[in-house]
């Protein structure tokens, strides 16, 4: 079960990246477009958030059963670069990640003009991305990648 946990994981991973690109593009057009911020624009960045909730309750999930709470109290844990990745790094960035793009959605419920409601969820998001982009485990990356689609 655990497996099929992490293969769903890693697959939500991209839907969540997909609507980060479109959520990006969206209101970057239309910053530059000028133009006023659309019933898309909310419900593109509403279907961002859930995705990424959902991610984390999942995440959440694969961190527990997979023990490193456990590993992250023993000694010396920080030292290695595997338990400091997936016991820390990883999921204390993608929290970071899911505050900005949460307040990223939450600009487009506020009385505010088009332009600024576009540039913050612009720059939430954006910034969201750098940072998930930097913590995934990638395939390659020394000690933590992992292949780009989970096994089942």
């Amino acid at each position: 079960m655990a497996n099929n946990i992490l293969f769903f994981h890693s697959i939500l991973r991209y839907f969540l990246l997909l609507f980060m690109l479109i959520v990006i593009l969206q209101s970057l057009t239309g910053m530059l477009g000028k133009r006023e911020f659309k019933k898309t624009d909310k419900i593109a960045a509403l279907i961002l958030m859930i995705l990424f909730d959902v991610q984390l309750l999942i995440g959440l999930f694969v961190y527990m059963v997979n023990g490193w709470i456990g590993r992250m109290g023993a000694a010396g844990a920080m030292k290695d670069h595997t338990t400091s990745f997936f016991g820390m790094e990883h999921p204390l960035v993608m929290i970071i990640a899911l505050v900005l793009v949460h307040m990223g959605y939450s600009t487009t419920k506020k009385n505010m003009d088009s332009d600024r409601k576009l540039k913050r969820l612009f720059w939430f998001t954006i910034i969201a991305l750098f940072l998930v982009i930097s913590r995934i485990p990638w395939p390659g990356m020394a000690d933590v990648g992992r292949p780009f689609l989970m096994n089942l």
